[in-house]
């Protein structure tokens, strides 16, 4: 009777592992921008997290008083409220002193938090695999390690349970997104040779494929993607006679998610 009921109906619904995620953003943030000139997409990142597990706490760590990272704490507020200012009065060995705070926060959790059952740390930094391999061996934890490619530590690596580096192969078209709308924001703050130029679709992708030197396919793929995820649309405008299709961009929204900077 039971098979039957389990057969009709379903069995138990698998619950969702407990996780808690620690952020080292000075490396997210930092490695990202300097490395792959893009800024981190927090929101999908958590979502997708969210998603794979019921996460309990999610920990931010940098010194954002004084630094460019103080722009992002509205960003970071879309997703938790645990902020963890880790500035000091010295010039000195400030990331060393990001480091410890946050060692000391997942050392913590696993003295008063039997309950979880995933640690997901965002570092590329060597310094946090003796942790890693406490949680795994002593504790029996899951250990997932984030971190920014050409900026992850090996040593690292080896001590997680899995690891991911960002940007991925799903991230790659998002690359493309900024040098997009540097080209539209161009065309918008001129004209050329006394007359308004206006993005079309085709015009754009090639227009950045020739100054970025990047693959058309690929830029064509992302220019897409921006329209497929709202931060462009098309609109039919009417210039000197002629019927034109072109793009508008969702300016606001394109900065709330991070990928438009305008320096």
């Amino acid at each position: 009777m039971k098979n039957i009921f389990r057969s009709l109906f379903g069995g138990k619904k698998t619950e969702k592992q407990k996780a808690v995620a620690f952020v080292d953003y000075e490396h997210w943030y930092i490695s990202l921008s300097k490395l792959h000139k893009q800024k981190p997409l927090i929101k999908p990142w958590f979502e997708k997290l969210s998603n794979e597990y019921k996460l309990e706490e999610v920990y931010f760590f940098g010194d954002f008083a004084g630094t460019s990272l103080k722009e992002e704490v509205p960003r970071i507020r879309e997703v938790t409220n645990f902020i963890i200012e880790t500035g000091s009065n010295s010039p000195h060995r400030k990331k060393d002193f990001t480091d410890f705070i946050l060692l000391d926060r997942i050392y913590q959790t696993a003295m008063n938090r039997h309950d979880i059952d995933v640690y997901i740390i965002f570092s590329g930094d060597g310094h946090f695999s003796s942790v890693a391999q406490f949680l795994r061996t002593k504790l029996k934890k899951t250990v997932g390690i984030y971190g920014i490619k050409d900026a992850f530590s090996q040593q690292l690596k080896n001590t997680a349970t899995w690891t991911k580096e960002l940007p991925g192969d799903d991230e790659k078209l998002r690359g493309y997104y900024s040098a997009i709308l540097n080209n539209i924001d161009h065309l918008r703050s001129g004209n050329k040779n006394g007359k308004t130029v206006y993005p079309t679709f085709r015009a754009t992708v090639s227009a950045v494929t020739k100054h970025y030197r990047l693959p058309y396919k690929e830029v064509r793929a992302a220019l897409s993607d921006m329209v497929e995820n709202g931060y462009i649309s098309q609109k039919e405008i009417v210039t000197e006679g002629k019927s034109l299709r072109i793009l508008d961009i969702d300016w606001k929204k394109a900065t709330r998610d991070g990928i438009w900077d305008k320096k």
